[in-house]
C-alpha cells in the first residue's frame, strides 16, 4: 500500500474523535479541527480510503450504523448456529481457517516456530505472526513495540519467535491491499445496501484460530459478516443460539487477537453507538469507514 495509506492514520483517528465529540457540526469543520485547509483533507481522506468528508462524517454517525444493523441478519446462513469449530471458509475463495486448541503447542512436546514482524497497515502499525499452517495474531500497536512483542511472547509462551518484518510486510499488502481508481469507482456505483460478497481485501491468508471450541465458534461467525454489514452483540448471541447469554459471546469477542480478519469490529451497540474494541474506540470507527468507501 502506498505509504501515505498508512501514514494518515494518525490525522484520520484525530478526526475521529473530533466528529464524536462534535456529532453534529458540519463535515468542513473538520479539517479546521485538524488544522488543515478543506482541500488537503479531501486528498488525505481519498489517499486514505476514496472517501468524501461528507461520506467520512455519515459513515461514523448511529443513524449510519442503525441502517446497517438492520440489513444484516437475514444475509447469514440459517445453520449459523451449526457452524464448525474445527475447519472452516469464511468466504468462496478468500479466506480459510483451521482450529488450534490452546493447549496445542504444550502436548506437541517441542516448540512451534512463530514467524513474526511489524508492518504499517491503514489503521496504523501492526504486529503479525504466523506458524506454518497461517496466521495466528494480527495486533495493533496502541503505546509501544515493547508492549506488542510483550503481549505475543504471554500468548505463546513456547514458542520459538523468528523475525522476519519483510514476510509481514507482505502479508500486510495482502490483507489490506490498494484502493485502485476502478476499485473505487465500482464502491461508489454500489447501492447504498449493496454488500461487497468477496470481501476481497483479506487477502485470502489462511488463519489459525487458536482458542476453545466455544471461542472459535464465535470467531467463524464473525468472519461471515459481509464487508460493509454490521451486527449487534444481541443479534449474534441469537444467531448463535444463545440469545440470553451475550455476556459469553462477548467474552469470546474479547479473546480475539486476529485483528480485522476476524472482524469484531462488524459488531456494535443495538443503538448505533460503536462499542468498545481491543484496539480502541477510534481505530474501531476508522476500520467501518474504510470498509464503507
Amino acid at each position: 500500500m502506498p505509504a501515505s495509506t498508512a501514514l494518515h492514520f494518525e490525522t484520520i483517528a484525530r478526526a475521529i474523535a473530533f466528529v464524536r465529540a462534535h456529532p453534529h457540526l458540519p463535515p468542513e469543520a473538520v479539517a479546521e479541527a485538524l488544522g488543515l485547509d478543506r482541500a488537503r483533507w479531501r486528498r488525505v481522506l481519498a489517499e486514505w480510503a476514496e472517501l468524501t468528508p461528507e461520506r467520512f462524517v455519515h459513515c461514523l454517525g448511529r443513524a449510519y450504523a442503525r441502517e446497517r444493523l438492520s440489513l444484516t441478519p437475514e444475509l447469514l446462513p440459517e445453520t449459523l448456529a451449526s457452524a464448525p469449530a474445527t475447519a472452516g471458509q469464511a468466504r468462496a475463495g478468500q479466506l480459510t481457517w483451521e482450529a488450534m486448541p490452546p493447549t496445542e503447542p504444550r502436548a506437541a512436546g517441542h516448540a512451534i516456530e512463530l514467524g513474526h514482524g511489524l508492518a504499517v497497515t491503514p489503521f496504523g502499525d501492526a504486529l503479525l505472526a504466523w506458524t506454518r499452517r497461517g496466521v495466528c495474531h494480527l495486533a495493533f500497536r496502541c503505546t509501544d513495540e515493547a508492549a506488542l512483542f510483550g503481549e505475543l511472547h504471554h500468548l505463546w509462551p513456547t514458542a520459538a519467535l523468528v523475525r522476519d518484518d519483510a514476510h509481514a510486510r507482505s502479508l500486510a499488502l495482502r490483507i489490506f491491499p490498494s484502493r485502485s481508481p476502478s476499485t473505487s469507482a465500482t464502491a461508489a456505483a454500489r447501492p447504498s445496501g449493496a454488500v461487497d460478497a468477496t470481501d476481497a481485501d483479506r487477502g485470502g491468508v489462511r488463519l489459525v484460530l487458536r482458542g476453545t471450541a466455544f471461542q472459535v465458534r464465535v470467531w467463524s461467525a464473525l468472519m461471515r459478516i459481509p464487508r460493509g454489514r454490521l451486527l449487534s452483540y444481541r443479534q449474534l448471541a441469537t444467531l448463535l443460539g444463545m440469545p440470553a447469554a451475550p455476556r459469553s459471546v462477548g467474552s469470546a469477542i474479547a479473546a480475539n487477537t486476529l485483528g480485522y480478519l476476524v472482524p469484531c469490529h462488524r459488531l456494535i451497540r443495538a443503538d448505533g453507538d460503536a462499542g468498545e474494541f481491543r484496539w480502541g474506540s477510534e481505530r474501531k470507527l476508522a476500520m467501518l469507514a474504510w470498509e464503507a468507501s
